[in-house]
């Protein structure tokens, strides 16, 4: 909706221009317009920078990994060490798919039962060369993760200054540029008129519209929690999705919304035209992609 008004203004500057009150209330919502989608860009930039990087060492790990717990598992399985078998028991696809906090303690099983073995792997394949890339590929890993944990702190920042330029540009159109929208009444109404049809929205303490979703990974399925989900329309809103992935947006204008969906690890994902139907509980699923 913001960008409705400032497109319909844009259209008319011989109208907009004609009173000094209104020309300084419109810039002021140009800037804050301006400063919201700095705001998402610059949030997807640098999400997109430590996804990139931690997905491309986690995807490492997992093969040098797998890899090598194949060839320690085939040697346990000749000298038939069902201990050591049990615990190099992996694939490519069980290591990735584990808990953040349980990928590096996992690994490190199998590193260990690996070391302890090196004497007799060589005709498997395994030496300390091979040893030292296990070694390399599991510090590279661990040293991207406080950068990924520091993000979502800063994703959290960018959540609330997100809000606060929401509520701020909220008030700056209700209290200002929508009352001195009379100026206007007589000498313009077709620019009056075009203008209150992209300002109406319903009273939200009065509306039963609202909005349950859920974000989960296309991979597995697996509930995303901390994802951001920003709807730009008529009102603009935020949520973070919970430990079950769920998200709520209650009460909640009707018409139609961009969404935006983020989440540390995953591809953003956004929706041009999601219709929320007035009255009703309205579904929205989102599946994100590593």
């Amino acid at each position: 909706m913001y960008q409705s008004v400032q497109l319909l203004c844009s259209n008319n500057p011989t109208i907009t221009s004609s009173n000094a009150a209104f020309t300084e209330g419109l810039n002021e919502l140009n800037a804050k317009i301006s400063d919201i989608l700095n705001f998402v860009s610059t949030d997807i930039k640098h999400t997109s920078g430590i996804t990139n990087d931690k997905t491309v060492t986690k995807h490492n790990l997992c093969t040098v990994a797998s890899e090598i717990a194949g060839f320690v598992f085939a040697y346990a399985n000749v000298v038939k060490n069902e201990v050591l078998k049990q615990e190099v028991n992996y694939t490519y696809n069980e290591i990735r798919r584990l808990r953040e906090d349980l990928i590096i303690p996992t690994v490190k099983i199998i590193f260990n039962a690996t070391q302890a073995n090196l004497a007799s792997l060589g005709s498997y394949g395994i030496d300390a060369i091979k040893l030292q890339e296990f070694a390399d590929a599991i510090s590279a890993y661990t040293n991207a993760l406080p950068s990924t944990k520091m993000t979502k702190s800063e994703k959290s920042s960018v959540v609330i200054s997100l809000n606060n330029l929401f509520k701020e540009t909220d008030e700056l159109l209700k209290n200002r540029l929508d009352k001195l929208l009379a100026l206007f009444t007589k000498a313009h109404p077709e620019f009056v008129n075009a203008y209150k049809s992209i300002r109406h929205v319903d009273a939200p303490t009065k509306t039963t519209t609202q909005i349950k979703g859920n974000i989960s990974s296309a991979k597995d399925g697996t509930v995303i929690e901390g994802a951001n989900i920003i709807l730009t329309g008529k009102t603009n809103y935020s949520a973070i999705s919970d430990t079950e992935g769920n998200f709520n947006f209650k009460p909640i204008s009707y018409g139609k919304y961009q969404v935006n969906v983020q989440a540390i690890g995953y591809q953003s994902h956004t929706e041009l035209n999601y219709l929320v139907k007035r009255g009703v509980v309205n579904k929205l699923l989102v599946v994100l992609k590593e």
